[in-house]
Order: C-alpha cells, then structure tokens, then sequence
C-alpha cells in the first residue's frame, strides 16, 4: 500500500524536519580526510548542534585517519577508496564508512581502554570512537570493511568530557 501523505520537495513528511544527507567517495589520504570533514560541518552547519559536530568529527577524523594511516592493502598500491554516508536524524547522526582496505584488527573493537604499554601511538581512538558512538557495527565481506554507528544527541558515557 502507498503512502498518501503529503511530502516536501526534500522527501520528508509535511510536518517533519527534513533529513540532512551527507556522502562523499575518495581516496584515504590525510588532505583529503581534512577536505572531507570540512565539507561534512559545513553541510551540517545549523542543522545540528556544535556539540554533535564536534564528537562526529571527533569520531570520523580518527576511523578515517586510521584507514589513511593503517588500510593500503600493500605497499606499492592505491590508497584504499572510502565512501562516507552522514544522516542528521531527531536522534543523532546516523553515519556508515566502508573501505577496500586491510582488515581491521579485532583488537580496534574492544571498549576497554588500552594499556598504555599496548601500542605504540597510543591506541586510544577505538575507545573513544567506542565511547562516543552507539550501534557501532563492523564487518568485513568480498575485500570491503563496513563500520556503521550513531552519534548520539547527548554524549553516552557521561565520564567521557571533551
């Protein structure tokens, strides 16, 4: 069955806010990470708070610098491509990173914090993507890793203060 209600030219319900979509497809270099979170708040400038802003970016600057800095799948080839999808929802934002890198070690997905013996950059970024997010999802099928989660409106874990 059809749904007769009436929608705005953007797709949403009379009634509802609109959604703010954001996608982008490149290479996973760090000027183009850069380029590609500056476009991201600017798309999202006045739809959302700068609160939400600041740990989505958070959250995108260290899952995207780490594929730049740790996906080439060998030394000699390309970058790994990446593809970025943004949803402003009532909720937060809905966000979903897939990459033709490496495999992502399974160590990323713990949420406990790391020793800090245990890497030698710090290895603090998991956490904080851990902490900072909800939903986090990742799996790895036919040479492609997909991470999907939400940034909440509020901040989860109230202990985490930027």
């Amino acid at each position: 069955m059809r749904d007769k209600r009436r929608r705005g030219t953007d797709g949403s319900r009379a009634g509802t806010p609109p959604l703010v979509i954001f996608t982008r497809s490149f290479r996973a270099l760090p000027g183009t990470v850069r380029d590609t979170l500056i476009a991201l708040r600017e798309r999202l400038h006045g739809h959302i708070s700068n609160d939400l802003m600041g740990r989505a970016e958070l959250v995108l600057a260290e899952l995207l610098n780490n594929i730049a800095q740790h996906g080439r799948p060998n030394r000699d080839g390309p970058m790994p491509l990446v593809h970025l999808s943004v949803v402003a929802r009532s909720d937060g934002l809905s966000c979903s990173v897939s990459d033709n890198g490496r495999l992502l070690p399974t160590i990323c997905l713990n949420s406990q914090p790391p020793e800090p013996s245990g890497y030698p950059e710090g290895g603090f970024g998991w956490f904080l993507i851990g902490h900072l997010t909800q939903s986090l999802a990742y799996f790895r099928e036919d040479e492609q890793n997909y991470v999907a989660f939400t940034v909440p409106l509020a901040t989860p874990d109230p202990q985490i203060h930027l």
